[in-house]
Formats: C-alpha cells, structure tokens, sequence
C-alpha cells in the first residue's frame, strides 16, 4: 500500500521506544512513514534514517508555555506537512494532538488519528491551574473532534471520560491497550527470588520513586532485607523531572542501586522479582509493567487509570493508593516473603498479556482504524 502516514510526536526517544515497532510494521505493509518530532538524540535519528524513515526535526518543548515558541511551532507544523503532504496524520500527545489537529481541521482536513497515551496530572490533579488546563484542552478536543479523527486511548477509563466530556461527538474512539509486546523478546522466567525490587521509569516526582524510597525505609527498619534497583530517563524538559542530583543521593545513601538508562529490559527484569511503578497520575497503560508481566513478573502499582488496565489486584499483583508509602511497604513485604504469590501472580500476568497486550493484537487493532480513515 501506497501511503504516506506522518508521525508527529513530542520527543525523539519517546517514539524510539513506544512506537518504532508499530512503524516498521506499517513500513513492512508498504506504508511510507515521515517522523516529526524533536530529535535530541542524533544517533536515533540516524538509526531512523538508515531504517528507511523521512525524520524532520520539531523544535517544540513540553514543558513551555510561552505562546511566542509555541506558535514557531505550530507554523513549523504547517510548513512540515504542506512538505510531506501524507494520506494519515497520527499524532501523540497533547501538544501534538490540539495543534496537529487544529491545523488540519483549518488547512488540510484529512483523516488524522489522535493517540490519547494517559492524562497526567492536567485531568488527574485537583490543582487550580490544572482545573483551568483541563477545561482548555477539554475545549480544543472537543474542536478539532471532527469526522476524519480517531482518538485512540490505551486504556478504557480515558475512553470513557471522552465520551462523557463530548469530545467523542462521532463515535470516532477506539480502545487499543498499550504499544503492544513481543512475546518471544520478553519471555516468561522464574524469579530469582533474591529480594530485588525493580523501578524502571521516566524520573519524574509523579513517577512516585520518592514514594518507594520512603517504603523501603520503612521496611528495612523492619529488618527486610531487599535492595531496591531504579533505571530510568533522565526527563529534563518536564517540570516534574527528579534532578540527577537527588538520584545521586539515594544511590550515594544506600537508598537505591542506581543503573542508568538501561537498554536491555527483559535481562534487568529477569533479575528482579517484583516490578514496582508506584505512580500518581493517569497513564496510559505503563510499558514497564506490560512488559514485566509478559515476563511473568508480580507487580506492585497504584490504583490509578492505565495502572488498572494491566493489573488486576490479587491476581497478578497488588494495587495501592497513590503516594501511600505504609501500604506501598505492606504490599511489597507480603510478595518479598511468599515465593509461591511471587510465582502465581507471575504466571496470571503472563495469561493476561498474551489474552490483551500482545505485538499483534494491537497491530492489527491499529491497521484497522488506519484502513477506516483511509477507505481501503
């Protein structure tokens, strides 16, 4: 097939993680994929280029708000895809989302899919200012909401909230859960059963780490002995970013076993036995924890949307209050002392991944609403 889709995502290492697969899948259908995004990395870029992918360098931050940079963005939207002119828009993210989609609603009108990867603190936080974000971005969907969109959410409750607001005026959502996984990359294993605790995330405050080292206080006071193992990005372009400085004192403490941005997961989750993400907003579904699971892995979560796509308290994991460090130890302690849960929620969340979360159901899921637009 003959088509030319252009990706427009916020960062270079965000598609390079969460959303390559599903492009070489397209590529490997004859597709004719464009990438705009701001690229940091140049390596990753070159890695794209020489996999056979049109990247076109954004210069939009996430984190600003300045209306000056945010309109050279907007503009450099505009020029970008009057260049590229493609058959499907598939944007990701918020700033991606309203400003692709209020551009083609104004000059291009094609079909445009908008990804919906969780709704952070702007709809999860009870603060002034995220009150007034949430009823703007609420307003803006609700605009570029149009016939020729589909909004395409990774979990069912970000779905349904849509529809409640009325953003969802033409029954143009879909529910495709997570990046999807391949299961023959991230195979299932025993657990060491050596006590290890893995965080593997983005370094941000609403990540909840800060919350984790508090448990793990809490529990080596009470004479467990575990270590606690955090790998992750360093995010500098979000207001919530943990300073590597703060990382560098919990590691220098004892408080956690620094490892870097680490590239291998399936090995560093084999080495752990429990896989914790004790976050505090709304996400999409974690790819941390698909991916433990599918490596039949126990995971500790909060109680949040997307958290509860993937698990299903007591039955391959438990499913804490957010920002709860006493019941956060609790819930850890309890997995840490009886390896036959560790085992049994291990093999329950193998089952769900392979029934939900795989490679090909989410391909397919996305050819499908790709061919709709289309009319192919």
């Amino acid at each position: 097939m003959n088509k030319v889709v252009a990706f427009v995502i916020n960062v270079d290492w965000y598609f390079n993680l969460h959303w390559l697969e599903r492009a070489e899948y397209f590529k490997s259908l004859g597709y004719s994929i464009h990438i705009i995004t701001n690229f940091h990395d140049q390596a990753i870029r070159d890695s794209l280029v020489e996999k056979g992918y049109v990247c076109h360098h954004l210069a939009v931050k996430r984190k600003s708000v300045n209306f000056f940079n945010e309109f050279i963005s907007i503009n450099q939207i505009r020029k970008l895809l009057i260049a590229i002119d493609p058959d499907l828009i598939h944007s990701i993210t918020i700033k991606p989302n309203i400003y692709t989609g209020l551009l083609n609603k104004l000059f291009f009108k094609i079909p445009i899919v908008y990804s919906v990867t969780g709704l952070g603190a702007v709809f999860s936080s009870s603060a002034y200012k995220f009150a007034i974000l949430k009823r703007l971005i609420t307003a803006l969907y609700k605009l570029i909401s149009t016939k020729q969109s589909h909004f395409v959410f990774e979990n069912g409750e970000d779905c349904s909230l849509f529809k409640k607001l009325g953003i969802l005026k033409h029954n143009n959502g879909s529910l495709i859960k997570g990046a999807g996984i391949d299961l023959e990359r991230f195979k299932p294993s025993a657990p060491p059963c050596n006590g290890s605790i893995l965080f593997a995330a983005r370094l941000l405050e609403d990540k909840g780490l800060r919350c984790l080292v508090e448990a793990q206080r809490l529990l080596k006071e009470k004479g467990s002995n575990f270590s606690l193992n955090v790998a992750g990005i360093i995010d500098n372009d979000v207001s919530a970013a943990i300073p590597l400085s703060q990382i560098e004192v919990w590691a220098s403490s004892g408080d956690i076993n620094w490892l870097g941005n680490v590239k291998d997961m399936p090995n560093l989750i084999s080495q752990n036995d429990v896989i914790c993400l004790p976050t505090t907003y709304g996400e999409g579904v974690p790819r941390i924890l698909i991916e433990a699971a599918s490596c039949q892995r126990a995971i500790v979560t909060t109680d949040v949307a997307g958290c509860r796509e993937i698990v299903s308290h007591d039955y391959n994991g438990y499913l804490v209050a957010p920002n709860d460090a006493v019941s956060l130890a609790h819930h850890l302690q309890d997995l840490l002392e009886d390896q036959g849960k560790l085992i049994n929620f291990g093999e329950n969340g193998r089952k769900k991944v392979e029934g939900e979360f795989s490679q090909e159901i989410v391909f397919e899921k996305t050819r499908n609403v790709y061919q709709t637009l289309l009319g192919v």
